[in-house]
């Protein structure tokens, strides 16, 4: 497992990498020309902004979870539910490396939309 969630985490720390750079490009790209509403009529710079920002936050935070559940394998403490106890699935954990809850909890969970 714990070779599963490195290898997850080296990918989104790759990506989060890609998703900075690409948002700095932005930056210095729109540093080079001043602002033209006229052929930006639709805002289209500021959403992809918005777009990569929203995408490297994700990314951040998927780290969060991913080097938690590397610490949690590192203690053992890894692979039960943080709601019930019981034991996660191995083929939830399989699927789903950094969750923290069973698939019960998980689907009965008001917050589960912020399951990983």
């Amino acid at each position: 497992m714990r070779r599963l969630l490195v290898t997850e985490r080296d990918q989104v720390a790759r990506q989060l990498a890609s998703l900075v750079r690409t948002f700095d490009e932005m930056v210095d790209a729109a540093d080079l020309e001043p602002p033209d509403d006229e052929h930006d009529p639709e805002g289209t710079t500021a959403y992809e902004r918005a777009q990569v920002t929203s995408l490297a936050r994700a990314a951040r935070t998927r780290l969060h979870d991913l080097d938690r559940a590397i610490a949690a394998v590192d203690d053992d403490g890894f692979g039960s539910c943080e709601l019930c106890g019981r034991p996660i699935g191995f083929d939830r954990l399989q699927s789903v490396p950094a969750t923290r809850r069973c698939v019960t909890c998980a689907a009965s969970s008001p917050e589960r939309r912020r399951d990983p």
